[in-house]
């Protein structure tokens, strides 16, 4: 039987990049696997949490990737933290009156840094992650506090671009009028971004994908805490790799971690040639396009479009520079 666990650590005091204080740092995280095995890292996307692989009776969301054999359960050690700010366990408005009212994604990334450490690890044998989870992992691959042997950054860019920051605008002006209600339309609108045109037109009629629009809002809106998703949404906007530094290139160039990019076809938010552009700034990159007409959510569906590259690169033994 394999090991694994859900627990909560307790970090203490944690001060954010804007000055605020949490008192007593709280990471819900799963793990999987047995010590000594290879460390994956998983970072979870904006509405995600840390299940990724989950149980018999309730898979995780990646589930199939692992049980798939693309990451071998047996060959490999996962895990995965719910990030600070999400409803599903972690120090968040749901469960902290006083939750700092600003957070950024270089504050969650600290908080799994710590994380990481209190569980005892040094190095991560492989970090991954899709969306927000890939803007994770370029903020860790930045701060090298881990060794990291290969990562991998799905469906994420160098920055949140302003198309998708006009988005996450509209759904907190609705979310602030309409609250639950607004909260609803809120994840409607965010749908139509994670999809393509191409991928509603062949599952639904017009009619159809009205009552599915509805469906995604009216279960979102029971199932999020509205303030823990204004506070990922600003989390979201201040992704910028380049922030307020001058060395990213030289850091991201000088590093031996080996890096492969993915990005996904009709891909709105963060388009493949960004995410590509983004991989050509480290020393080891492989970039694999996937043609899949889903969207953005490619990362998170039709795994046998892009999984097998995936596995492909994690065998990879050699490895030439750029």
């Amino acid at each position: 039987m394999t090991n694994y666990t859900v627990d909560t650590l307790n970090l203490g005091e944690f001060t954010t990049e804007s000055g605020e204080v949490i008192n007593n740092l709280q990471l819900r995280y799963e793990h999987v696997g047995y010590q000594g095995q290879p460390l994956v890292v998983v970072c979870h996307a904006l509405t995600g949490n840390h299940l990724t692989y989950g149980t018999d009776d309730n898979h995780g969301w990646w589930r199939e990737i692992i049980d798939g054999g693309y990451m071998p359960i047996n060959d490999y050690q996962f895990l995965t933290f719910n990030v600070i700010g999400s409803p599903f366990g972690s120090s968040s408005p749901l469960n902290d009156p006083d939750f700092p009212r600003h957070l950024t994604l270089r504050d969650i990334v600290r908080a799994n840094e710590l994380g990481i450490e209190a569980l005892g690890y040094e190095n991560i044998n492989i970090l991954i992650g899709g969306s927000l989870g890939g803007m994770q992992a370029i903020e860790m691959l930045y701060n090298q506090r881990f060794t990291v042997d290969k990562a991998v950054i799905l469906a994420a860019t160098d920055k949140t671009s302003s198309y998708s920051r006009a988005f996450n605008e509209i759904a907190r002006q609705a979310i602030h009028i309409g609250g639950k209600e607004g909260l609803s339309i809120a994840r409607q609108l965010g749908f139509l971004t994670y999809r393509s045109s191409k991928s509603y037109d062949q599952r639904f009629t017009p009619d159809e994908v009205v009552e599915y629009q509805q469906y995604q809002g009216d279960k979102f809106k029971q199932q999020f805490d509205l303030n823990c998703y204004i506070t990922l949404l600003d989390v979201l906007d201040s992704h910028n790799i380049d922030r307020g530094r001058q060395d990213v290139d030289q850091v991201f160039s000088q590093i031996d971690t080996k890096v492969l990019t993915m990005g996904f076809i009709d891909d709105l938010l963060y388009p493949d040639d960004q995410v590509k552009a983004l991989g050509e700034r480290f020393k080891y990159h492989r970039h694999f396009f996937v043609p899949d007409n889903v969207g953005h959510d490619g990362f998170l569906l039709n795994f046998n479009r892009w999984a097998p590259n995936l596995y492909h690169f994690l065998n990879l033994k050699h490895f030439k520079r750029k």
